[in-house]
């Protein structure tokens, strides 16, 4: 298989509820990706389907939300679209993530635990994490919140699992 792009949340969210020029903006961002990576195939996390059916649903007006939700729908049918369920596999390397995460905060705070809301990576972006690692090579994830993904190690920018991260938006 030729590249994975996963698509984070924030870029569904763009893409069906955004303002009109931010979702210009995102759409033209993923062309460009497209082109970067020719032929790639589009990838998203059952989370991110989750986040997003959790921001369709949460809008007042009951039209918005029905046109909302079906325009996720649409978008999460498409049969071109893989989407990474949460099965035990990927929950076990999310787990993982996260708990690595934790530990490095904890070795930075002189050996602090970190809280559960300790470092950057939560708890939904490590499963996003490990939906890329499903894939051989792992998937590139592509999201606004690159920083989410992030951290440094010895004075060196990393990113979580030493996935590719593209920034959009």
């Amino acid at each position: 298989m030729s590249h994975v792009l996963l698509l984070d949340t924030n870029v569904w969210s763009h893409l069906i509820l955004g303002e009109e020029n931010k979702r210009q903006k995102v759409q033209a961002d993923l062309d460009a990706l497209l082109l970067k990576y020719p032929g790639a195939a589009r990838a998203t996390s059952r989370i991110c389907v989750a986040e997003c059916l959790v921001a369709a649903r949460r809008l007042l007006d009951p039209a918005e939300r029905a046109a909302a939700e079906a325009a996720f729908a649409a978008e999460f049918d498409n049969p071109q679209l893989i989407i990474v369920e949460v099965s035990k596999e990927v929950a076990d390397v999310a787990a993982t993530q996260r708990a690595e995460i934790l530990r490095r905060v904890a070795a930075v705070a002189g050996g602090a635990p970190a809280g559960p809301d300790g470092g950057r990576l939560k708890l939904p972006d490590a499963f996003i994490a490990a939906s890329c690692l499903d894939f051989n090579p792992p998937a590139i994830l592509v999201t606004e919140n690159e920083v989410d993904f992030r951290y440094v190690e010895d004075g060196i920018q990393k990113t979580v699992a030493g996935l590719i991260v593209e920034k959009i938006g």
